[in-house]
């Protein structure tokens, strides 16, 4: 017995069109499942299953689990006083940034100062100066607004 393949191949003059004859087949087996079903893949626990409604269990009597004494912190409140001077005479290293609970300004002043100033011949300082001089004269002068609070949000003190 010859495939169709084996065929020549069949030309018709008539419309000019070469085509071929096209073999199917059938597969050996037949083709999975688009999905598994859920009976299938998930085996459930033997016995009983626990609805919502069900209550909780019951502790152990006798003993009761030990309570942690609750410690409130009060916030430090910091002094407009004390971060207005720090700003306007050693501003440039943003000492008065930290004092108020801005850590990484502050910190990120103090290295541009420092290395920055080591790599520019002072220039950097002198701006870094200038900057820390200014927001300590907003901090003293302003008391409503983004230097009127400290990283935490409470309002400065004097």
């Amino acid at each position: 017995m010859t495939d169709t393949i084996d065929r020549p191949l069949v030309i018709d003059l008539d419309d000019d069109v070469r085509e071929r004859p096209v073999v199917t087949r059938r597969p050996l087996r037949a083709p999975d499942a688009p999905y598994q079903p859920l009976s299938a893949t998930v085996r459930y626990p033997t016995g009983r299953v626990p609805d919502l409604e069900d209550a909780a269990p019951e502790p152990a009597p006798g003993r009761t689990p030990r309570q942690w004494p609750v410690i409130r912190l009060r916030r430090w409140t910091r002094s407009r006083v004390v971060a207005g001077l720090l700003g306007v005479f050693v501003g440039g290293f943003g000492l008065h940034r930290m004092y108020l609970g801005y850590w990484r300004r502050g910190l990120t002043m103090l290295a541009i100062t420092v290395v920055g100033g080591f790599f520019t011949l002072g220039l950097a300082a002198l701006v870094m100066g200038l900057c820390g001089f200014v927001e300590g004269l907003l901090i003293l002068s302003v008391r409503r607004g983004r230097f009127a609070h400290d990283a935490h949000g409470t309002l400065l003190r004097g």
